[in-house]
Parts: C-alpha cells; sequence; structure tokens
C-alpha cells in the first residue's frame, strides 16, 4: 500500500481550516452572547426603573382619588 504524500498533506489542510473555521465561528457567538446579556441587563435595569417609576405615580393618583372622594362624600352628608 503505497501512502500518496500529497494526499495527506491536503487532508491535513483541509481539516486544520475546518476546525479554524468552527473555532472562529464559535468565538464570535460567544462575544455576541455576551454583548446580548450585557445589554439585557442593561434593559432590565431601566425597565425596573421605569416600573417603579410608574407605581409611585399611580399611588400618588389613588391617595388624591381617595382624598377627592373623601371631601366629596363629607359634602353630600352635610
Amino acid at each position: 500500500m503505497e501512502v500518496n504524500g500529497e494526499f495527506i498533506i491536503t487532508l491535513v489542510v483541509t481539516v486544520g481550516a475546518i476546525a479554524g473555521l468552527l473555532w472562529r465561528l464559535e468565538t464570535r457567538i460567544s462575544g455576541v452572547e455576551t454583548r446580548l446579556e450585557t445589554r439585557i441587563s442593561g434593559v432590565e435595569m431601566r425597565l425596573g426603573e421605569r416600573i417603579s417609576e410608574v407605581s409611585d405615580r399611580v399611588s400618588r393618583i389613588e391617595g388624591l382619588l381617595e382624598g377627592y372622594f373623601m371631601q366629596a362624600s363629607k359634602k353630600d352628608t352635610e
């Protein structure tokens, strides 16, 4: 059985190129994942702040409405 050196070199280069391509794709994908995680955490933080602000506003409006209806009910009973 004769070993063809050119075939072996071509095979090694092909396998190396495929391995390099897969490694490069993996590093790019992990970089994208990291950037997405960073952005998502930032968005979650901003949404939490906005929800807190809206909750505070709703509480103030509830207080104002309760006061308004208490005054209206006092006027009706007088």
